[in-house]
């Protein structure tokens, strides 16, 4: 009978090219692997190996067992993890975003929906989402944009507009709205957790100088005191996260403005049909940021 421990040995062998070395790989001595390799030939039938002085070399029988046997250890390997991830998947739900903000109402809403079911969250970037959805590493991935494809569903959860907080003597500070291109080459304070804005910010404003801050209590402080502009967003500003007395413009490029869809596979509608009955457009009412 074929144990998975043989076609590793072998496997392993043709990859080194001698026992010793695929001995030293596989962590077993010598005449151990030696013996596995025996009792594989044994369980085929047939010769596996040309056997000369100080030297054992896979013959043409060989070689094609060791193909199998590493497709075969692929296949194993696929299969241990194809089931536990259809294990977890009855008992967790992984949500993938892009950018923070639309995560609380979301996993709060299948908090609600799916009790006893635990939320997994994180945010991406927009490439790595729609892999990991199609990969099943996501259940339900929030975009900034409608993916057109016929083998997802997708409906809409709200929308975000970047703001300019500046403070009150800033040369801009009286306009009514701005442009990102506006402020390029200026020192700006910024969140590093707010997933598709950064890279937004980083595109268009290519001279801006980014004082970066990775701990939002700090980023907060600052914002209270300093006297650089920061983004916001009308999310933020309906939340109460402005409280350094700035004045907060609206941004007028198209790309600042955007609507957030909830997306997931067509082949999981059923799962998630209550999910997406009881996703109102009013995503954002009671966020805490």
């Amino acid at each position: 009978m074929l144990e998975i421990y043989m076609l590793e040995h072998i496997v392993t062998f043709a990859e080194t090219g001698t026992l010793s070395a695929a001995a030293d790989k596989l962590c077993i001595s010598q005449p151990a692997l030696t013996r596995s390799m025996q009792k594989l030939e044994k369980a085929i039938g047939v010769n596996l190996f040309d056997r000369q002085k100080n030297r054992i070399t896979l013959n043409e029988n060989g070689k094609l067992t060791a193909e199998y046997a590493n497709s075969i250890l692929q296949q194993s390997k696929n299969l241990i993890e194809a089931v536990r991830a259809f294990d977890r998947s009855k008992h967790t739900i992984s949500i993938g975003s892009c950018t923070p903000v639309p995560l609380s109402n979301i996993v709060s809403i299948l908090t609600k929906t799916y009790d006893g079911m635990i939320i997994n969250s994180e945010v991406n970037t927009d490439s790595l989402l729609e892999e990991n959805l199609q990969n099943d590493l996501y259940d339900i991935i929030i975009t900034h944009y409608k993916i057109k494809s016929d083998k997802l569903i997708s409906k809409k959860c709200g929308s975000e507009n970047l703001y300019f907080s500046l403070p009150k003597n800033h040369n801009f500070s009286k306009r009514k709205s701005l442009y990102l291109k506006e402020l390029d080459g200026e020192s700006i304070l910024i969140y590093s957790k707010i997933g598709f804005w950064y890279e937004l910010c980083k595109k268009e404003m290519p001279n801006a100088k980014f004082l970066m801050q990775h701990n939002r209590e700090t980023f907060k402080e600052l914002v209270k005191s300093s006297a650089f502009p920061f983004f916001t967003t009308d999310i933020m500003i309906k939340t109460g996260n402005n409280t350094g007395g700035q004045i907060n413009i609206p941004v007028l490029d198209k790309e600042a403005n955007v609507t957030y869809y909830a997306v997931c596979k067509k082949e999981k509608q059923n799962r998630f049909k209550d999910f997406f009955e009881n996703l109102g457009n009013n995503l954002f009412n009671m966020i805490e940021f």
